[in-house]
């Protein structure tokens, strides 16, 4: 079976659940007079998750090397970040992720989702962009730079009610929202790139560009078995194509760019030690 041609499961499997708030088809379960019934004190909440692959084998427990993951993670983190724009915020910084999330009504979720699908190419734009440059030019021998290369970037994007609590300067996000697009990434998907959009979140995109996705059924821990919409990076290829006409290609590195990441490498792994 192609990708993006019915529905990946494995043998044996259950038949899948509903998330919570979706109908059978996807849709939000809308009550006859008023949307989605929610909870006291929850709002509706669209949630991106932006997870490195591969950073676990990125990480090796010689000090040069992991030193030098290290900061070649928080270049991408970085990237990820400035990358993005209103209404997404960032709630977490997770080790090797970023946690985004969007909050409103039921009656400005259309706007939401319309403003955050359109950032989701730029946020694999700037991975890209910023892989680039810290794989141009020599690299030392240690385990994390000559693996710079085969990181990639994996993104799973779900919708559903959350509580926001305040803990000392920070808001926090509770609900099983939040657990359910961390486990959405817990997967087998054979890649390390894709976007994955469980129901609720590929009905308030009101698609994806065009694309077809693969439908699959993932196993949430503890939750259950759910059908999930993901976009390989053969398919978010033609999406940055659409992107690079109005923002021009990736440009190659400069010079100066390539020497400011070296030294700051070097000054670093100095400190370090």
């Amino acid at each position: 079976m192609r990708r993006g041609e019915g529905v990946q499961r494995g043998a044996g499997s259950p038949r899948r659940g509903r998330l919570p708030g979706t109908g059978g088809n996807g849709a939000p379960a809308l009550e006859p007079k008023g949307g989605l019934q929610m909870e006291e004190g929850t709002t509706q909440g669209i949630l991106l998750l932006s997870d490195i692959s591969g950073y676990t084998e990125f990480v090796r427990r010689h000090t040069r090397s992991a030193s030098h993951a290290r900061q070649i993670t928080v270049r991408l983190l970085k990237a990820i970040v400035s990358a993005s724009s209103p209404p997404l915020s960032v709630a977490e910084l997770e080790g090797d992720a970023v946690f985004f999330y969007a909050l409103g009504s039921e009656e400005e979720l259309p706007e939401l989702a319309k403003k955050v699908k359109e950032q989701i190419p730029r946020l694999f734009r700037a991975f890209t962009r910023e892989l680039k440059i810290l794989s141009s030019g020599p690299n030392c021998s240690c385990h994390a730079c000559a693996c710079i290369a085969a990181l990639r970037l994996k993104q799973a994007v779900h919708v559903g009610e959350v509580a926001v609590e305040k803990i000392g300067r920070f808001e926090k996000l509770f609900g099983l929202a939040v657990i359910i697009v961390h486990r959405m990434l817990k997967n087998s998907v054979p890649a390390r790139e894709y976007l994955m959009l469980s129901e609720l979140a590929f009905s308030n995109f009101d698609d994806f560009f065009g694309l077809e996705p693969e439908r699959r059924i993932v196993e949430l821990e503890g939750i259950g078995e759910y059908e999930m919409m993901v976009f390989y990076a053969e398919q978010m290829a033609s999406v940055q194509d659409e992107l690079a006409k109005t923002e021009g290609p990736i440009p190659d590195p400069s010079l100066s760019q390539i020497l400011r990441w070296k030294l700051g490498l070097w000054v670093r792994t100095l400190l370090d030690r």
